[in-house]
């Protein structure tokens, strides 16, 4: 895998994952739903497992990250509801594994479906945790 797939891929795994980890954290503490909590882990646990051999870590570059301290979404002093934190989150999630799996397509014919799987996952655990937040809300 050369250098810099390896970072794309490296920082879109990060990406998902902490976008999953702040959705897990919402299902945890606020809705305080335990299926829903070891849903999300388990599909943050299934991400993370697909790369574990890669060893994407030596290739992180943090000092040469265009972006590392520029948030090119949105800003993050927008935020106005539990609701839009959730979706933005979620959002990140579901663009990360978008880009894992396109660019897991240069080194794997096995890995692409399996992402695209957890992908449309992250879409239904979206449905589901905010109709909750909704009825928690009102």
């Amino acid at each position: 895998m050369k250098e810099e797939v390896a970072q794309i891929i490296d920082a879109n795994l990060n990406r998902a994952r902490e976008g999953l980890r702040v959705v897990e954290e919402v299902a945890r503490f606020v809705l305080r739903n335990e299926k829903l909590t070891k849903e999300i882990k388990a599909q943050r646990h299934k991400l993370s497992a697909l790369f574990k051999k890669q060893d994407l870590i030596k290739f992180r570059d943090t000092k040469k990250d265009l972006g590392k301290y520029k948030d090119f979404d949105f800003d993050d002093s927008s935020y106005r509801s539990l609701r839009e934190t959730v979706q933005r989150n979620l959002s990140r999630a579901q663009e990360g594994c978008r880009v894992l799996e396109e660019f897991s397509k240069l080194f794997s014919k096995e890995l692409p479906p399996k992402i695209k799987e957890i992908r449309f996952n992250i879409y239904e655990l979206e449905k589901t945790i905010i109709q909750l937040i909704s009825k928690a809300t009102e």
